[in-house]
């Protein structure tokens, strides 16, 4: 099966821009090593004020990533503690982005 990319934004809570970068300055081998088990391939981010865009490559897509790290014990709670703690988790602050173009398709 090959790779699945898919686009995805999320929301910080007001003001704690500087903070989520520096948490996410460096990710914790233990999650990392997690979430490639349970098929991520490649995870990039960008912000723009309070709003993160994603690209997430996995092997499967990211809702069943997500699953499969959710049948797992929690690898680091108080790493998971701490971006709960910037990631706005109302409603409508966080969707999947539909694809538009593809430069690769044409």
């Amino acid at each position: 099966m090959g790779a699945v990319v898919e686009g995805y934004r999320t929301r910080l809570r007001a003001g704690v821009a500087a903070e989520y970068l520096r948490v996410h300055s460096r990710i914790p081998e233990e999650l990392h090593a997690a979430l490639s088990a349970c098929g991520l391939v490649r995870w990039r981010i960008w912000v723009d004020g309070e709003t993160l865009f994603h690209v997430i490559e996995t092997r499967g897509g990211r809702d069943r990533m997500v699953e499969r790290m959710e049948s797992r014990e929690l690898v680091d709670p108080a790493w998971d503690a701490a971006i709960a703690a910037l990631v706005d988790d109302a409603d409508g602050s966080s969707s999947t982005l539909p694809p538009v173009w593809d430069s690769l398709l044409g």
